[in-house]
């Protein structure tokens, strides 16, 4: 099993394999690439991009992909995936990235929900396909990952999945096996202020890995931005979760940060925290044990 970070500043850290910078979230600011840190791109979820550019918007018979649409739980605003402009401004970002850090994360590749796009654009597209709409849909996510994948270079592609299991081909778009052609690894987030009963995150994780035909990590938040450590899972449950989750068969687990002083503050409480690592023994999930063993000689 590997380990990972996803900060969304470009300062690694020690302990992990992998370190994520989120050179392009959702607010659609983008950053610089640190050429030791993997880049994360978030493509159509830009809430910049959005408010510059309106007209780009995701639309639907329900109103607009903007977050202040509550008959959706949207948390950035959405533009149109097929909108030609957006597709090269993003996939520029991610070329160039591709070209200087070690390995590419996508985000965001998808339409916005269930009911999305339907602008004229769209509406013609799919008409056009001879397509139903829902299989025109994971047809035009699965073709922009094609893209993707073309212009990474050979470099690892970490592909995000927004978490469900079941309904995921007609809410998002996503073909599970179409798009495991072109995804290295796939990322599932599991984003949460609290995780007081595990056994859900299990029962997500072991939706995904039942169905996905490549190695299937998923990403735990410790403290994101504008967070304090009162506000946030307190280490326990992360520990907790986290080795549950391990033992149902996931490849990899990531965790969420702002900045890297958080993540060594979370990697000091889960290594001080030996209650808890002794309760967690025996629950089959000894390898997420042996990454708190290894962070205990960051802090001898």
């Amino acid at each position: 099993m590997k380990f990972g970070v996803f900060l969304y500043q470009p300062e690694p850290v020690e302990g992990v394999d992998y370190n994520f910078y989120r050179l392009k979230s959702e607010s659609g600011i983008v950053g610089k690439p640190n050429p030791e840190m993997y880049t994360n791109i978030a493509c159509f979820g830009d809430n910049f991009m959005a408010a510059k550019r309106p007209d780009w918007v995701s639309t639907s018979s329900f109103g607009p992909a903007l977050r202040t649409n509550k008959r959706y739980n949207l948390r950035w605003d959405v533009v149109c995936m097929t909108n030609p402009e957006a597709r090269e401004y993003n996939l520029k970002i991610i070329a160039e990235s591709a070209k200087v850090t070690p390995g590419i994360s996508i985000s965001s590749q998808h339409f916005a929900d269930q009911g999305f796009c339907t602008c004229p654009r769209c509406i013609k597209e799919q008409a056009k396909s001879g397509l139903s709409w829902v299989e025109w849909r994971a047809k035009t996510v699965t073709d922009f990952l094609a893209e993707v994948k073309e212009i990474v270079s050979g470099k690892p592609l970490f592909v995000n999945l927004l978490p469900d299991p079941l309904l995921a081909k007609v809410r998002f778009g996503y073909d599970f096996e179409a798009l495991a052609q072109y995804a290295d690894y796939f990322v599932i987030p599991m984003f949460s202020k609290a995780y007081p009963t595990p056994w859900y995150w299990e029962t997500i994780a072991r939706g995904f890995k039942s169905q996905l035909k490549k190695p299937v990590f998923v990403n735990f938040y410790v403290r994101g931005p504008n967070e304090t450590w009162d506000t946030v899972a307190p280490a326990d449950q992360i520990m907790t979760v986290a080795t549950r989750v391990a033992r149902q068969g996931v490849d990899g687990i990531i965790f969420l940060a702002e900045k890297a002083d958080y993540i060594r503050e979370f990697q000091k409480r889960c290594v001080a925290n030996k209650e808890k690592r002794e309760f967690l023994k025996d629950h089959n999930g000894d390898e997420v044990l042996e990454l708190f063993n290894r962070w205990e000689q960051l802090y001898k």
